[in-house]
């Protein structure tokens, strides 16, 4: 009995393709040995160095985290998205896996959707976002998806909030209506470059720390009264779901300490905007000492020790040769936009934004400037002062006298 068993062994044994299937088969037993080990390390590893959100669109934490992505372009290296209404039609990711970068780090985002499981009054399908960070913190996570929350709140307001400092604090005065970018006028494309700018300063954190340098940026809007530098903060303030916090550095009593803590305590997501900064030090010298703020507190609050960061600033002058160039150089007004009279292209524009049912007025409205040009303020008084009467408005007749409304 024996040597049979051993004769039956030694004749498989002799049978390459018996052996070649034994062989085949321990391969495999090792690999599966090998996989089921290897991932059990790697839900090790990821379970210690990789930290897991996981939200689905039954939560706000879906459609906060889909606006965070958003605004921050974290993935605009991605080729797959869809149009999406948790993120008010923002370019959202598609179903599937994405990697991106926050700063150094390492982030992997995974999106899935169940047709099989219905959700809200809707019965749209289940669709969960988790999101997993390597070396990440539960901190930060919760920071992205407060910046969301930001977002949607500011979405479903009318348009930026308006803060004044008094004294010492930050008054909410009032909320502005959303005013959108191509309401006000531009002979080209500077407006939408400089919307652009903004934008991009907002979502650059990271950028900034990596190179170490002071997440800050300032912005300086020069040209005659009337030519809409006002109207551009608010319409860059309502385009980016920002606040507006202005600073009247002229103001009596307010001196340079109280400048400094102003701008550094200003609120979050706020542009800070000081206009006709040039009037503030109109008749004085930069190094005089007068009650008041001193021309090197000024500097000092921009980009001094102690000045703030991760809020766009803006100055407006009517007189940008009046400025000292201490106070406009790179590093305290980076971009520099000339907002300037216009011409009859953009007269036409706002004719027909006045009068929709008679936008065919808007062409002889242009003729009849010819090559005469405007501040858009004067333009806007004309045809306030011929809210009923189109026709008359599209003749142009005396324009040229038109009472200027007050700047902006």
């Amino acid at each position: 009995m024996t040597y049979d068993i051993q004769g039956l062994l030694a004749e498989a044994l002799e049978n390459d393709f018996l052996v070649g299937g034994l062989g085949l088969a321990a391969l495999g037993a090792a690999y599966g040995v090998l996989h089921m080990v290897l991932g059990a390390l790697w839900r090790l590893g990821a379970a210690r160095l990789w930290l897991t959100v996981t939200l689905d669109n039954r939560t706000d934490g879906f459609r906060h985290l889909l606006l965070w992505l958003e605004e921050t372009g974290a993935l605009r290296k991605s080729r797959r998205f869809h149009v999406d209404r948790n993120a008010k039609d923002a370019f959202a990711p598609a179903k599937g896996v994405h990697w991106f970068r926050v700063g150094a780090q390492l982030v992997r985002l995974s999106r899935e959707m169940s047709e099989k499981a219905r959700v809200g009054q809707s019965q749209r399908p289940l669709e969960t976002l988790s999101i997993q960070v390597f070396g990440g913190r539960k901190a930060q996570v919760q920071a992205w998806l407060a910046r969301g929350a930001q977002i949607a709140e500011a979405m479903e307001r009318d348009g930026p909030k308006l803060f004044q400092y008094a004294s010492s604090y930050w008054q909410e005065l009032c909320e502005l209506p959303a005013r959108p970018l191509g309401t006000v006028l531009s002979v080209d494309d500077r407006l939408e470059r400089l919307l652009e700018d903004v934008r991009w300063f907002y979502a650059a954190k990271d950028w900034y720390v990596a190179r170490g340098v002071p997440w800050r940026r300032g912005y300086l809007l020069y040209g005659p009264p009337g030519t809409g530098k006002s109207s551009l903060i608010r319409a860059v303030a309502s385009e980016l779901h920002l606040d507006v916090a202005t600073l009247d550095i002229a103001r009596r009593g307010l001196g340079d300490e109280d400048l400094r803590e102003a701008m550094a305590e200003a609120p979050d997501r706020a542009i800070l905007a000081i206009e006709d900064i040039d009037a503030a030090f109109q008749g004085r010298d930069p190094g005089d000492a007068l009650p008041g703020i001193s021309f090197s507190g000024l500097l000092n609050a921009i980009d001094g020790v102690a000045a703030q960061e991760g809020r766009a600033l803006f100055m407006t002058t009517n007189h940008r040769e009046r400025l000292d160039p201490a106070l406009i150089r790179p590093g305290r007004a980076d971009m520099h936009v000339e907002l300037g009279l216009v011409g009859a292209a953009q007269a036409a524009q706002l004719f027909a934004r006045f009068y929709p049912e008679r936008a065919d007025l808007a062409e002889p409205f242009a003729a009849a400037l010819g090559t005469k040009r405007f501040s858009p303020a004067e333009l806007q008084g004309w045809l306030m002062a011929h809210m009923s009467d189109p026709e008359g408005a599209a003749r142009a007749e005396g324009l040229q006298h038109a009472p200027m409304l007050a700047a902006e």
